[in-house]
């Protein structure tokens, strides 16, 4: 048995010899180098370009603008539904007469090196015509504001209205009101963006080593702007240093490394520095809501009336509006409240586009959500962890329906026992147990936060599995990986079923060219999508090698085995055939069986493969947690320790505890990032004012404190076989609510606490201590 042991990552020995390759490790002969020209402005008109200078710089193969782009090229489309339409707002890969953001692409310069190449922007000349830039969304959507594109800066507004909120709000005995925001920050992976594409004229083939997350959608989006075939495009996912949602996406740059190489005839690399990433890559977050949240007397939440401004930054990108879709959908939480209102808007305004960052929406909601509870817990005088608890979901109510939709498809939470993962919980952590409240001058609070956090979205998953005459197994997956363990547990999913030790087991993912169709990484949905479908083709292949030594040995297949990678006669308990023999049988051309068509379950000779997709899960699976802090608070400079930090959840069902734990570990300290120092800020005319990490903070190994992770396996996913749900963005989902509460709770406070980093200038502002006002 495999599935559910704490097995060692089988990735990790090649990274930790250094023997992993990432793009930036790909080179191929005649290879030549590519830098992007950036808009210094936030917004300005083009009125000239002159590239005379840099094009004669010795060692330039070519310079590629917005006019040397295809006629009626279309822009970079969404892969997600939204909520209307949003053309209008969509970016084209090179700007043409007009810029909107400080970092957008206006120009390729294609050069022997990138020294050169960088050498050569410095020589293009461009006349600018500076326009207002708008950075504020409320200033944004005013009468007579700038308007970024001629469609308007608001780009959307809808909403949902379940219940009667106004009746509700009208016989409420209690009512908390107040206003939250969560800053605009992103994903700081280790590794940048990259590309490498290669093109073969002579066959109208294009190569391209990157990093993507969606290798299969990403490759379909490129054939359709380039006027290629799919088949002739292979995209090939390198080994990849992070992601967190905001890699991997079709940027402006997967369509311009490939264009460019296709133009000079020779392979192009890309390799984004650090500054580029922090003005061109998503970012995210950058929302604020107004929460009005009502209660009978008896502690009955009865209602949520929830107002929501997301800024998208100047251009929407491939994600859509799927932030706020997810907050405004999710917003209820594992309440049971069936009075809801959201008023959502989705701003345009002149910064770098925003996207999806780990738990995208979520984060952002139960921040907003979970300190409105608290406040209303104040005003009742009532316990918080206990107001929580009676308004949670109840076991027999599974599965529940929301009665909203993110992306088009239902909220649904299909399993879970909340209340008794709650009480566990609570207990583990020695809630109501008494602690001293002030140490040395410090003052201690302790805050909490529930929440659901949905994963593992379909529509599709794809994987193939093939068997080798020497019994060693391969695994073609659909999805890809960027450093969460997909091998090891791919592997031990296969292991379980077919019996083979995971040393004689290879997962290959991302990459085009190895399976026909894949969904790709995202959304906390690989261990969902596709582990089911790993599981689904190994139990294929177990059948199919059954039929076969049935019908090679004259057994019946009910008398047969899987055991030890081998077929075992179970009456007389001895091997008959290994796996690797069984694939030797079914080679094509192998006279050992003669299988005709329309023989059982075995088609004509096609080797030991299966392929299997996993399809209609439109509806994920929903993981109940519940985060816990304690905080030491100076009250006179604002400063905060967080002394432990804790999150319990039920994740159905285990495929390695040890990669469990590592994700939630790990995303709590991304959220703590996100609560504390990071802050991507813009300044009125438009620049990036933390654009390097000397501004941009993040947190380091001092400021981690100690987390634990109790998971539970009390409510397997009744969406899938294996009964698994996703757990990559539990982690950061609820730290910022719960460290905001645990702050307001130090120093007794029902004020202020609102905004997002929790800076201690913020802090001492907000609560008026230390003389601040």
């Amino acid at each position: 048995m495999t599935i559910g042991k704490p097995v060692v990552r089988v990735e990790d020995e090649r990274f930790l010899r250094g023997e992993g390759r990432f793009t930036a490790d790909y080179t191929l002969p005649f290879m030549v180098e590519a830098h992007i020209f950036r808009s210094p402005y936030g917004h300005a008109r083009i009125a000239a370009i002159n590239l005379d200078a840099a094009l004669a710089l010795k060692g330039v193969h070519a310079i590629v603008t917005g006019a040397d782009l295809p006629e009626g090229l279309a822009p970079i489309q969404c892969r997600i539904p939204t909520h209307g339409d949003l053309s209008p707002y969509l970016q084209y890969p090179l700007a043409r007469d007009k810029v909107r953001y400080v970092g957008e692409p206006i120009a390729v310069i294609v050069a022997d090196t990138r020294a050169v190449a960088e050498d050569a922007a410095e020589l293009i000349e461009i006349d600018f015509d500076p326009l207002p830039a708008v950075t504020d969304p409320a200033r944004a959507i005013e009468p007579g504001a700038e308007p970024i594109h001629e469609s308007g800066n608001l780009a959307g507004r809808w909403g949902f209205d379940l219940g009667d909120v106004p009746g509700a709000l009208s016989e409420a005995a209690f009512i908390a009101s107040d206003s939250f925001s969560i800053q605009r920050h992103s994903a700081m992976p280790m590794e940048t963006r990259g590309l490498l594409a290669s093109y073969d004229a002579g066959r109208n083939l294009l190569d391209i080593y990157g990093p993507t997350k969606v290798v299969h959608t990403n490759r379909n989006m490129l054939a359709a702007m380039l006027g290629m075939g799919e088949a002739e495009i292979r995209m090939i996912e390198p080994d990849v240093g992070g992601s967190f949602g905001a890699r991997g996406e079709f940027y402006p740059e997967d369509y311009l490394i490939p264009f460019v190489a296709m133009r000079v005839r020779r392979p192009v690399r890309w390799i984004e520095d650090r500054v580029e990433h922090f003005a061109a890559i998503n970012h995210s977050r950058d929302c604020a809501f107004h929460v009005t949240v009502a209660a009978n007397r008896d502690g009955i939440i009865t209602a949520f009336d929830v107002k929501l401004v997301t800024d998208m930054g100047s251009y929407i990108r491939t994600h859509g509006d799927v932030v706020p879709s997810h907050a405004a959908a999710s917003f209820p939480g594992p309440y049971r409240v069936r009075n809801y209102r959201i008023d959502a808007m989705t701003v345009m305004t002149n910064k770098t586009p925003t996207g999806t960052y780990r738990a995208p929406g979520m984060f952002e909601a139960n921040f907003a959500r979970e300190r409105a509870i608290d406040r209303l817990a104040d005003k009742m005088g009532i316990d918080r962890a206990e107001l929580r608890r009676r308004n949670l979901i109840q076991p027999e109510e599974m599965p529940w329906y929301v009665g909203t939709e993110s992306v088009k498809r239902p909220t649904i939470f299909d399993s879970g026992n909340f209340p008794l993962i709650m009480d566990r919980a609570l207990k583990a952590y020695g809630w109501d147990a008494p602690f001293e409240r002030e140490v040395n001058g410090w003052k201690r609070g302790r805050g909490l936060c529930a929440l659901v956090e949905p994963s593992g979205l379909g529509p599709f998953e794809g994987v193939r599995i093939e068997v080798d005459q020497h019994g060693k197994v391969q695994i073609f997956s659909g999805s890809s990986n960027q450093g969460q363990g997909h091998e090891t547990i791919l592997a031990q999913i296969a292991s379980e079923v077919l019996t083979v030790p995971m040393e004689k087991i290879r997962v290959r993912h991302g990459d085009t060219g190895i399976i026909t169709f894949g969904g790709g990484t995202y959304a906390s949905r690989t261990a969902i999508m596709g582990g089911n479908a790993v599981h689904s083709a190994s139990v294929g292949v177990r059948q199919k090698a059954l039929d076969a030594a049935s019908r090679k040995f004259g057994i019946a297949v009910e008398d047969l085995d899987l055991r030890e990678g081998a077929i075992w006669h179970g009456h007389r308990n001895e091997p008959v055939v290994t796996l690797g023999g069984i694939a030797r049988m079914l080679m094509p051309g192998n006279q050992e069986i003669l299988v005709s068509p329309s023989a059982g379950n075995i088609p004509d000779n096609d080797g030991l493969v299966v392929t299997s997709y996993v399809r209609g899960v439109t509806a994920g699976a929903a993981v109940f947690a519940v985060h816990m802090a304690d905080v030491l608070v100076d009250p006179e400079t604002g400063e905060t320790k967080v002394e432990r930090y804790f999150v319990a959840c039920d994740v159905g069902r285990q495929l390695n505890p040890l990669i469990v734990e590592g994700q939630i570990v790990g995303g709590v300290v991304q959220g703590l990032g996100g609560t504390f120092l990071e802050e991507l800020a813009y300044n009125e005319d438009g620049q990036l004012t933390t654009g390097t990490f000397a501004d941009y903070l993040m947190p380091n190994v001092y400021d981690v404190p100690p987390i634990t992770a109790l998971v539970f396996e009390e409510s397997p996913a009744l969406t899938n076989v294996l009964g698994v749900k996703g757990v990559g963005e539990v982690g950061p989902s609820g730290v910022g609510a719960t460290i905001g509460n645990a702050i307001a709770n130090a120093l007794a406070t029902d004020t202020g606490l609102n905004k997002l980093p929790l800076t201690p200038e913020r802090i001492l502002q907000s609560t008026g201590f230390g003389g601040l006002q």
